[in-house]
């Protein structure tokens, strides 16, 4: 009796036995980073899911709850960096209160470095940017919902450890150009296109996540300390 041969395909890991859902989140995620929110379509990401169509309705009701769920599995750990780096600035300066500087460095530090994933791209930079170029009303839901109190709380900080002549609006101001700042840096590191990097002739290495936080530090905090607006 002929001996059984045992194939390769019988031997590799069955890469189907990974839960459904989690591939449609992964399959998800690349398809609206490469091809945006509004192109990208639930039939290219059941496919790369390899799942039914009818799939995504299924685990999450619709392609809208889909992107919540993405955003929110990237924005977690970030969101939570930033507090935890502030709330260990806070405990590190008491009874007193951390420096401007410290707090600056809490905002920054985290979004610069979670942002940069292991291929050197910033996949959740090009997530954030869809969503404030095109807001809709999930999205903005969204924001409220899981970001909005992190901010606040940055807010507040700022407001005890920012010069004594800006008043909260002022501190809401500079907050949002701080967060354009990094945004504008972090797209413009990005490995798609390294335009900074270009555009300087190598002057601006910004493959170097510690000169960015560095340069971004320094600027930010020239803003919160230049005078008010009156």
């Amino acid at each position: 009796m002929a001996r059984k041969t045992t194939s390769a395909a019988e031997t590799a890991p069955d890469e189907r036995t990974e839960d459904p859902r989690d591939r449609i989140i992964a399959a998800a995620r690349e398809v609206f980073i490469e091809q945006g929110f509004d192109l990208a379509t639930v039939r290219e990401i059941t496919l790369r899911a390899d799942v039914n169509v009818a799939a995504v309705n299924y685990y999450f009701g619709s392609k809208d709850e889909l992107i919540s769920e993405v955003l929110n599995l990237m924005m977690e750990p970030y969101t939570h960096a930033r507090i935890a780096a502030l709330e260990a600035c806070e405990t590190a300066a008491r009874p007193g209160t951390p420096s401007l500087s410290d707090v600056i460095e809490a905002l920054i530090r985290p979004m610069v470095q979670l942002s940069r994933d292991s291929t050197g791209a910033r996949p959740l930079t090009r997530l954030i940017l869809q969503i404030r170029s095109r807001p809709r009303e999930f999205t903005t839901r969204f924001f409220i919902r899981r970001v909005d109190p992190a901010v606040f709380r940055f807010i507040d900080a700022f407001e005890k450890v920012a010069p004594e002549q800006l008043e909260r609006k002022d501190i809401f101001w500079r907050y949002n150009f701080a967060i354009g700042a990094v945004m504008q840096v972090l797209i413009d590191s990005d490995q798609a296109s390294n335009r900074l990097k270009h555009l300087s002739g190598g002057l601006c290495d910004t493959d170097d996540d510690e000169q960015i936080i560095a340069q971004l530090k320094a600027f930010v905090t020239a803003g919160f300390l230049a005078p008010a607006v009156r």
